[in-house]
């Protein structure tokens, strides 16, 4: 299925594919039309991984190496409480749990020693998920993994994805323009500037930046949006060194 989707998309000028979701199913959802289910490889981390890493392959050989593939949804939301995409979801799992079950196919898909090459994801999008006893406190909450930092970093440096991190690795927001982001800025959902909710996504980690929905408060439209965002990085890449060797950084990923 995979060569046969790189190859149609490959032909008809497509380079970056979002997906396959590498989410081990642990909850499924009844309300509304969202169904997890359906998009994942099942609820055993490693057949998900076995199964997304072929896929990955595939889209690979297919598109004859013309396609960019950006695995989800990291680190894993198959245990999520509720809908990520209405509001912030929480995975209530400690680090140790998430990498034997969670993060297990995101290991597969990164691991450079892999004896097949074309199974190696080119990025990760990174999702708006926090993880409640993330570093061993059951009482300590991340941000959306997409907005910290700390747990970008130490996400990071876990083997096999350092490895695959330092040799270009890229980091992929999921949509910046989500209704959990607006929830997580502003739960009243009154005001959202969208500079600042792309300038944090970007300084916690992320070298692509998607901005599907985004729309700042008052602004008429969303081009009007990208355009005033797109001058703020501008204007920072241009008065501070710290964040032009970063953006530089993103840039050779």
């Amino acid at each position: 299925i995979g060569e046969l989707i790189g190859d149609e998309l490959s032909t008809i000028g497509f380079n970056l594919f979002f997906g396959p979701s590498l989410d081990v199913l642990d909850i499924t959802y009844s309300e509304g039309n969202e169904n997890l289910g359906v998009r994942t490889f099942g609820g055993d981390p490693y057949w998900v991984g076995e199964m997304g890493a072929a896929y990955i392959s595939g889209l690979h050989s297919g598109s004859q190496n013309r396609i960019a593939v950006i695995s989800k949804n990291f680190p894993g939301r198959g245990s999520s409480d509720r809908l990520p995409e209405e509001e912030v979801a929480t995975v209530r799992k400690s680090l140790e749990q998430l990498q034997l079950i969670e993060l297990a196919p995101f290991f597969k898909v990164t691991d450079l020693q892999s004896q097949d090459s074309t199974q190696l994801t080119d990025g990760l999008l990174s999702s708006h998920i926090r993880y409640q006893g993330f570093q061993g406190n059951i009482r300590a909450t991340t941000k959306p993994i997409s907005f910290d930092q700390n747990a970008v970093d130490l996400l990071m440096g876990l083997a096999p994805i350092n490895a695959w991190r330092e040799n270009g690795g890229v980091l992929v927001s999921d949509d910046l323009g989500s209704q959990a982001v607006y929830q997580f800025f502003d739960p009243n959902a009154n005001y959202i500037d969208a500079r600042q909710v792309v300038r944090n996504s970007f300084l916690a980690g992320n070298d692509l930046l998607f901005m599907d929905k985004l729309i700042s408060t008052g602004d008429e439209n969303r081009f009007v949006t990208y355009r005033k965002t797109i001058d703020l990085f501008v204007q920072k890449y241009n008065e501070d060194q710290a964040f032009a060797e970063k953006v530089d950084e993103s840039v050779v990923r």
